[in-house]
């Protein structure tokens, strides 16, 4: 058999719809029932590796087995800000940074809005047990964790994140979140720019302040385990391995990112 001949052989079973469902049946495996979030060390990490692990075994991998690793855990359930705007009260869900928060519930707080967050800007404003609303570019400007940290040294209650075009900034009702490098004590949440422009009506620009309600869970750990699952073909060289790996934690309901390479990566693996 050619060369030609085997990679249309190869075509002839690749099927992309079965890989397009096992893509979208990953979704259903999520920490927050709004927004998806399937974290590192979570339940519904877990449960995603589990399935992948079966899928893994009806396409007939050999030696499938789950290599167990320790890490830091996150699990976010929600965070919602409840806002009295001039046409009634709004409920928003936002997004979240790896860090620690948990309300125990709708707790009031006091939102001031902060500018770019910057020090020179913190220092202008007392930030104490408060939200703190700020609007950054994380391309042009800098990442989330400086602002964060700056209101946390401030005893900020937490950061939330408005994006300011940039880094992954899809469109306005768009959520926007990414990695972040600091204390899980200094919590970060993110909002979306469509949202926070219902804001300015009541925070009135830098300094501003309004009463709102908060209710967010988003919960770190430490010594927690997580799994790589692997599976394999065998071939005729034993000595050399062709590998294809995939991460199978996620933000939001992760279709993208990256439940569409796992998908592929199986797809790829039932064909052959």
């Amino acid at each position: 058999m050619t060369l030609s001949d085997m990679q249309a052989a190869f075509l002839e079973q690749i099927d992309i719809d079965e890989s397009y469902r096992f893509a979208k049946e990953l979704e259903q495996f999520k920490s927050n029932p709004a927004l998806g979030y399937r974290t590192a060390g979570s339940q519904a990490e877990f449960d995603a590796g589990e399935h992948i692990r079966a899928r893994m075994l009806e396409i007939g991998l050999t030696d499938v087995k789950k290599d167990a690793f320790t890490l830091d855990t996150w699990e976010f359930s929600h965070a919602r800000l409840r806002v009295e705007l001039p046409g009634g009260a709004r409920v928003f869900e936002l997004g979240a940074y790896q860090t620690a928060f948990d309300t125990n519930g709708w707790r009031p707080f006091t939102m001031i809005s902060a500018g770019r967050g910057t020090a020179a800007e913190l220092d202008q404003l007392d930030v104490a047990g408060k939200l703190v609303l700020i609007e950054i570019n994380q391309r042009a400007d800098w990442w989330i964790a400086y602002p964060a940290y700056q209101a946390h040294l401030r005893g900020a209650a937490a950061v939330i994140a408005v994006q300011s075009g940039g880094y992954a900034q899809a469109h306005p009702a768009a959520l926007n979140a990414q990695n972040i490098c600091g204390p899980a004590d200094a919590p970060a949440f993110s909002m979306s720019r469509a949202d926070a422009g219902l804001l300015e009506a009541v925070l009135g620009g830098f300094g501003g302040e309004a009463q709102v309600q908060f209710d967010a869970c988003s919960t770190i750990g430490h010594g927690g385990v997580s799994y790589n699952i692997t599976g394999c073909i065998e071939g005729e060289d034993r000595a050399s391995y062709i590998l294809l790996s995939a991460h199978y934690d996620s933000y939001f309901t992760g279709f993208q990112d990256d439940n569409a390479a796992v998908a592929m990566m199986l797809g790829i693996a039932a064909a052959l």
